[in-house]
């Protein structure tokens, strides 16, 4: 219902703009084009009945509020209107009426007004929309003209009748109401520069809580994953994740306090709520005149029945077998049935507790006649045939009279055979809650969890850019990302003839899962394809080393490495993997698996032949390991023992987290430095519980 009443009165107050625009460049106005009649009578089309009454009830009250308006403009609002009244300084005197009984507006129905009211002021008259606005000044100097042109194009499409009666009361004010309208005019012949709207859709909302959701989940994850990243990418140095998940909690909860802040609107319009009195007053009002006289016909709308044909119509109404009441008041979205005619008999029907035939119709020319069958004896199906065409309105250039069209309701009633009690055919759905129906989604909910994906998925993104580009630097700065003379593979400069491998001496975790998956899959495919031809001892050792490999590695059994693996798990696998793609290479060197890997990095792969190192370990008994080649002459360079010390440290194999020496990490490979391939094997599989 929101949405019909916002694209009605953006439609309604665009084609209020245009007429605008032509009268100015006339050089007539929209409001005050009656002033200098002075107590002329207005046309003579403008409904006698409709501005007697009319003049009858503000000559009670300055402001007169239609009770076809509850959604929009509640009777019990008359008070705010009466408030803004009292600030123009002149006497003024306010209507709010339907927009359908506003067609008359440019054919003087202000005129008639002021005519049988006989006092001078301000005449103001706005529809239950907003978008109207019609003034005329009597007797008093006020720019009314220029103000009521300034109000129709400064303001938005979604501004309601008293945002848009006060505005107009605060140009009035301001000493400068022709310069505003000619500014306005100039402002709205530019294509873009329509004013932002006032007020929050359902949409609107949809999209901020879109936003929160990003926001809310996705920077509090970026700062995370990107701190901690950078605090690996630096060896543990900088912010750790005691610091940084409060700080991301802490993010999250400002950013949730601030979207609350500043997306605060709960409702989709300022209109004022209506009272259960509101909603209910027309309803009593007509049926309460249903019980007097058959045919009602609203003094609010149109003339659209004399006095003649309304007495005639009763009349026929009366040699009818079956009771009928026919009630011709305006309808409009912002009345307590939503604009539904049938809706409107359902309502009138309980009021009355009258079974009879109920007729609603709208006192326009295009509108539709609705018949509604309560408890009168006829046959539904044939008096809706009868009728149907009728709820649609006449077409045509030359629409049929509201007169005419109830002569065939009343033909088609006397023709219609008798029948069981009747009830409607089409039994009307309940009108929206006039409360309900204009409230906002609370802001956490709805898309807000789509945001949180969203936002989650972002800081991925951002985080993978930020990773790639952290890793490319260090790339640079190691020259490659190798060690000197890597050229990749799992063997040993100098032991047996294969290049050295890439083997940090502080490996990140994602740097062993990746060279783990990667050489898992290179030896399980070349021992495929060459496995065949090894000599047995050979075939054998290397099947020891990618099995038991494989098992550490894919412990879950999906042929992937497992993503919970902690780095002593890969590296094991890593010193597994290497020490089968070097049997692999060089099957004449089986005996390879029965040599000690180096004890500095074990990713370097075995020794060859008895080369040892004296290195005592923090203060403890200095003892002789087994070393590769290149460490051994790594060492043997530097000058003095202190030297040796401080470089076998800088050398040692330290594993993510926490960057301890991999010898005093839980688990086969850190079970006892310059172990053995075969006996690394056998503590695996004792670990795993495989024989």
């Amino acid at each position: 219902m929101r949405q019909v009443r916002g694209r009605r009165r953006g439609a309604t107050r665009a084609a209020a703009m245009t007429l605008a625009a032509l009268f100015a460049l006339a050089g007539t106005g929209t409001g005050g084009a009656h002033a200098k009649a002075g107590s002329e009578s207005g046309p003579e089309s403008a409904s006698t009945s409709q501005a007697a009454h009319l003049a009858a009830r503000l000559r009670e009250k300055p402001v007169y509020v239609s009770d076809a308006l509850p959604r929009t403009v509640p009777r019990s609002a008359a008070p705010a209107y009466a408030k803004q009244a009292r600030r123009t300084g002149v006497p003024t005197y306010v209507l709010v009426l339907p927009g359908s009984s506003l067609r008359a507006r440019d054919e003087g129905l202000l005129a008639s007004v002021h005519d049988r009211l006989g006092k001078r002021g301000l005449y103001v008259l706005l529809d239950g929309s907003g978008t109207s606005m019609a003034t005329a000044a009597y007797g008093v100097e006020v720019p009314a003209e220029d103000a009521g042109r300034a109000t129709q194009f400064e303001l938005p499409y979604d501004a309601g009748p008293l945002e848009t009666f006060s505005h107009f009361v605060e140009v009035l004010r301001s000493g400068d109401a022709a310069g505003r309208a000619e500014a306005a005019l100039d402002r709205s012949s530019t294509a873009g520069n329509e004013p932002d709207p006032l007020h929050t859709t359902r949409t609107d909302r949809e999209n901020q809580s879109l936003l929160s959701g990003v926001l809310i989940a996705g920077v509090p994850l970026l700062l995370l994953g990107t701190g901690l990243y950078v605090r690996r990418w630096r060896g543990g140095r900088g912010l750790g994740a005691l610091v940084l998940v409060p700080v991301a909690a802490g993010t999250a909860v400002l950013l949730a306090v601030g979207a609350a802040w500043t997306f605060d609107d709960t409702r989709s319009d300022s209109d004022p709520l209506p009272t259960a009195r509101d909603m209910a007053a027309r309803g009593e009002r007509v049926a309460h005149e249903l019980k007097r006289t058959p045919v009602y016909v609203d003094p609010e709308g149109e003339e659209a029945l004399s006095r003649g044909e309304r007495e005639a119509f009763a009349r026929r109404v009366a040699k009818l077998d079956v009771p009928v009441r026919i009630a011709v008041v305006p309808m409009d979205t912002e009345d307590e049935s939503g604009g539904d005619e049938d809706l409107f008999a359902q309502r009138l029907h309980k009021e009355l507790g009258e079974d009879a035939v109920y007729v609603v119709a709208s006192p326009g020319e295009s509108d539709g006649v609705h018949v509604v069958n309560y408890g009168a004896k006829l046959d539904d199906d044939r008096l809706y045939k009868q009728t149907e065409d009728l709820r649609y309105g006449p077409g045509g250039e030359d629409p049929e009279p509201l007169g005419d069209r109830l002569d065939t309701v009343l033909d088609a009633v006397a023709r219609t055979p008798a029948g069981p009690p009747g009830e409607p055919y089409l039994p009307p759905s309940p009108a929206d809650d006039p409360v309900e129906e204009d409230e906002l989604e609370p802001l956490f909910s709805g898309d807000m969890a789509g945001g949180a994906v969203l936002g989650a998925a972002g800081a991925a993104g951002v985080f993978g850019l930020t990773a790639a580009g952290l890793g490319i630097a260090r790339r640079a700065a190691r020259g490659g990302g190798a060690r000197p003379g890597a050229t990749g593979g799992g063997g040993r400069g100098g032991q047996g003839g294969a290049a050295a491998p890439d083997a940090p001496a502080r490996p990140s975790l994602g740097w062993l899962r990746r060279t783990a998956r990667r050489e898992l899959d290179e030896l399980g495919t070349a021992f495929g394809e060459r496995g065949d031809a090894l000599p047995e001892a050979s075939r054998t050792r290397v099947w020891d080393c990618l099995d038991t490999a494989t098992l550490l590695l894919d412990q879950e059994g999906d042929s992937v490495v497992d993503m919970d693996a902690d780095a002593a798990t890969l590296a094991t696998g890593i010193v597994l993997l290497r020490a089968g793609s070097a049997l692999l290479r060089d099957p004449g060197e089986a005996h390879r698996a029965r040599r000690h890997l180096c004890a500095l990095n074990p990713l370097h792969g075995p020794t060859t032949g008895t080369r040892t190192f004296t290195w005592p370990v923090e203060g403890a008994r200095a003892s002789s390991y087994p070393v590769c080649e290149e460490c051994r002459a790594t060492l043997q360079g530097a000058r003095n023992t202190t030297a040796r010390d401080g470089g076998a440290r800088a050398t040692v194999l330290r594993l993510a987290p926490s960057g301890e020496p991999y010898d005093q990490l839980p688990g086969p490979l850190g079970a006892r430095r310059g172990i053995t391939i075969d006996q690394l094997i056998s503590r695996v599989r004792e670990q795993l519980g495989v024989h």
